[in-house]
């Protein structure tokens, strides 16, 4: 098998209500004692190191968000108690990397928080992989932020020297690295299978499942376009699972997912390994 790592960077956390990542956490009849939850959504980026080339899983959220969200997503979404050294930028830096050392920039789809650096990567020679349904669904919104659950902007992913590349489902991207389509979160959410050495299978869910919760409750967000295609989608990485032993890694929650997992190396460990403590290989 091909020496491969995966090395997951943090930048800073989201503050929002929890109940917005998990509909089913909202108050029932059965539940009307329930507290809100302001959660600290961490948001991550993941360096995957191949043999053929580097690959950068999502892309953060822009270092001068501020100047560009509307302001229905800042009275919801509270990103100020990100730190200098957290930012997407500070991060490759700290790594020695640049943005031109990446070979392709997976984006798992194209709200701001996932691509939000997508722009940085003009005019190098990374290949932006998108689904084909994402690049579609956005070339038809009417205006940014429409609405506060929209997390969509033009200016992370309308950029000039951007090279596209369109995905159209599972498949290979490099020996050992392959996509999967995750549709119902947005258009197009894809997430991506990494078959490891020492670490085993592990698959990076992106916002196909905000957190762990989701996989055992079967309970989506307020914020997923279509909920039936999100449910398929959620089978489908049950059955990836299952089939492959593999350990899944939410897009938004420290806590990792080995449902049945008899055979899987880290299924004792609960917790995201995040860069620099850890990573995996």
């Amino acid at each position: 098998m091909s020496k491969i790592s995966i090395k997951t960077l943090q930048h800073g956390a989201i503050g929002l209500d929890r109940d917005a990542l998990i509909a089913g956490g909202k108050m029932t009849v059965n539940n009307k004692d329930k507290k809100r939850d302001w959660y600290m959504c961490p948001s991550f980026t993941y360096v995957i190191d191949h043999p053929d080339g580097k690959i950068l899983f999502d892309a953060s959220m822009y270092r001068g968000w501020q100047d560009e969200w509307p302001k229905e997503w800042q009275e919801t979404s509270d990103y100020t108690g990100t730190t200098d050294e957290e930012f997407f930028e500070s991060r490759l830096k700290q790594l020695n990397l640049d943005p031109s050392d990446f070979k392709y920039v997976f984006l798992s789809h194209l709200h701001t928080d996932h691509a939000g650096n997508a722009r940085l990567f003009a005019g190098t020679d990374a290949k932006i992989l998108v689904h084909e349904e994402e690049l579609k669904g956005v070339a038809n919104l009417e205006a940014d932020g429409k609405n506060a659950w929209n997390f969509f902007l033009s200016s992370d992913y309308s950029v000039s020297r951007l090279k596209y590349t369109p995905l159209y489902g599972d498949q290979e991207i490099l020996k050992g690295i392959r996509s999967i389509s995750l549709p119902g979160h947005t258009w197009g959410t894809m997430g991506l299978m990494v078959e490891l050495e020492h670490s085993g299978t592990i698959i990076l869910s992106s916002d196909s499942l905000y957190v762990a919760d989701s996989y055992e409750t079967g309970m989506g967000s307020m914020l997923d376009l279509d909920r039936d295609k999100w449910r398929t989608s959620v089978n489908k990485l049950k059955l990836l699972q299952k089939g492959h032993d593999a350990m899944i890694i939410p897009g938004h929650d420290h806590n990792v997912i080995h449902h049945n997992c008899s055979c899987h190396p880290l299924k004792e460990e609960k917790k995201l390994r995040v860069w620099p403590d850890a990573q995996y290989d």
